[in-house]
């Protein structure tokens, strides 16, 4: 009996350890997949839509993504680590302005990235952790869902965004 639960619990030890959290992030409108990196691949090229090269790496203990753009090379920080990560552009607001999303898996969690990118400037907007629960980017907005159902909304309005608060009304 004893090695029997001894074996059981290995068993459930090594199922734990094999599965890969995934993000769980949904596009609500059109999004264009740009790079996509695997840890035995820490390094990937793609190209922007406006015709950019951006690439992503990692040195010295930090991940970035890297956009080269007349000569000179732009980047912005996504953590110290990738399991999977991917470069999207999105375009939040409707205005024609693709922005840059990055969702970053690694060691059991996923974090979002929103990046405006213009010319050779580029502008972290937004950054959460989102474990491994459900986000959806609209044309407008972030949501943000826990088990219990939705958590926080971002409004995307002028080129930020917005956290929301819902309003309840009291019934009298």
């Amino acid at each position: 009996m004893k090695y029997l639960i001894i074996f059981l619990s290995f068993l459930f030890s090594l199922n734990i350890l094999g599965q890969e959290l995934q993000s769980e992030v949904e596009f609500m409108g059109d999004k264009i997949q740009i790079l996509q990196v695997e840890k035995a691949n820490a390094q990937a090229t793609g190209k922007l839509s406006t015709g950019e090269i951006i690439n992503s790496g990692c040195d010295r203990g930090v991940c970035y993504v890297r956009i080269e753009y007349k000569g000179r090379s732009i980047e912005q920080k996504i953590g110290v680590d990738i399991t999977k990560m991917t470069v999207y552009e999105f375009d939040f607001g409707e205005d024609g302005d693709n922005e840059i999303v990055v969702v970053n898996d690694f060691k059991g969690t996923s974090y979002i990235f929103v990046f405006a990118y213009s010319r050779g400037i580029i502008l972290k907007l937004f950054e959460k952790e989102i474990m491994n629960y459900r986000t959806v980017l609209k044309k407008d907005y972030i949501e943000y869902y826990l088990p219990g159902g939705l958590d926080k909304v971002w409004n995307y309005y002028q080129g930020q965004f917005w956290e929301m608060t819902p309003y309840e009304s009291k019934k009298t």
